[in-house]
Order: structure tokens, then C-alpha cells, then sequence
């Protein structure tokens, strides 16, 4: 059984897929993007530095726009995408995975808590329709999904590693169908 068909086990019958920016639900359970898998893998080369990167020893941290993996526990990409940090404290991640239409952006808050660590929390909005499986139309609405990350930069301030935690919740929000957890990394996306 291979990493992906054991955590989607491991989550219950409730769950089906979790990818990296929304929530949906299925006949059978939930599904969350910006954690879980996602329709597409990322491609050739996505996560290689860009060319050039300026070092950012001094720079401005976390702030700017990066490409982004999200991993099971066993290594597995269940997703890929953009992520931006801006100053204010606010974040967004937009899949490459999921569909538009089932959910496929999260929005969350930052905080610094450490010289190059950071702690991200985010919320997923997923959607059934005619992309989720099995197909839904007109949308609905699934349920969120809230998602709590840790990430560390590197020395050189242009890639980042961090693990996740990511409860699924009902249409309610307030009842719990699934929960996981796994890594994630990072690439600064540059002008260069």
C-alpha cells in the first residue's frame, strides 16, 4: 500500500482526499485542499531554487511569494502551489492540485516565533461540484478545514521545511471528520 492509500486509511471512512487550499465533502466523507491530494502533480522541476536567488541573510523573512509542496507522512507530494506571506501578518496559498471550483485557495495569518521560524494557521473552504468526485451541480458548499503549519527558512532565507496539522471539519464546522498531519517545503520564488 503506498503512502497516500495509507493515510487516507488512516484518516477514516470520512475522509477521502485532503489536497492543499480547500474543503469538500463526498458522499463518503471530506476532502480538504492545501493538504491532501489533488488532481495534478506538480511539474518537472517545480520545486528547483530559482536561478539566481538573492541571499536574504537580512532580508525580509518569510515575506514574499513561494512555491510550495505539501508532503504525507511518508514523502508523497499531496499537493503543490503558490503561497505569499505579506507583512500585515496575512498569508494565502493558491493549489496547483485542486480544481477552482472544489476549493483550491486557503487564506490564513502569520506570526514570527523564533530568528527564522514561523507559525501559519489557515483556514480551507471546500466545495463538491463538477470536479469533486463523485460530481456535484450545482456547488456546495462542504465544509472548512483548519490548518496549523510550522516552518523554519534556511540559513539563506530562499527555502523553508515545516510540518502541518490539518482538521477536517462538516458543513457545520464544528463537526470533526478527519484530521492529518505531514510536512511541507518551500522555494522563494524570485525576479531573477
Amino acid at each position: 500500500m503506498n503512502g497516500i492509500a495509507v493515510f487516507r486509511r488512516a484518516l477514516g471512512k470520512h475522509l477521502v482526499v485532503l489536497g492543499l487550499a480547500a474543503a469538500g465533502v463526498t458522499a463518503t466523507g471530506v476532502a480538504a485542499a492545501c493538504t491532501l491530494p489533488g488532481h495534478g502533480a506538480p511539474p518537472s522541476g517545480w520545486m528547483q531554487e530559482e536561478r539566481n536567488p538573492r541571499p536574504q541573510h537580512d532580508g525580509p523573512g518569510i515575506v514574499g511569494m513561494w512555491k510550495s509542496n505539501t508532503l504525507s507522512p511518508t514523502g508523497d507530494v499531496l499537493d503543490f502551489g503558490t503561497q505569499q506571506f505579506h507583512s500585515d501578518g496575512t498569508e494565502f496559498l493558491i493549489s496547483g492540485g485542486r480544481a477552482p471550483s472544489t476549493g483550491d485557495v486557503c487564506m490564513g495569518v502569520w506570526e514570527q516565533i523564533g530568528p527564522a521560524t514561523y507559525k501559519i494557521k489557515h483556514i480551507a473552504l471546500g466545495y463538491l461540484s463538477s470536479d469533486s468526485s463523485p460530481p456535484v451541480v450545482p456547488a456546495a458548499f462542504a465544509g472548512p478545514a483548519i490548518i496549523h503549519q510550522i516552518v523554519t527558512l534556511s540559513p539563506s532565507g530562499n527555502k523553508y521545511t515545516g510540518t502541518y496539522t490539518v482538521d477536517i471539519y462538516a458543513k457545520d464546522g464544528v463537526t470533526l471528520v478527519g484530521h492529518g498531519e505531514g510536512t511541507l517545503t518551500g522555494v522563494r520564488f524570485t525576479v531573477d
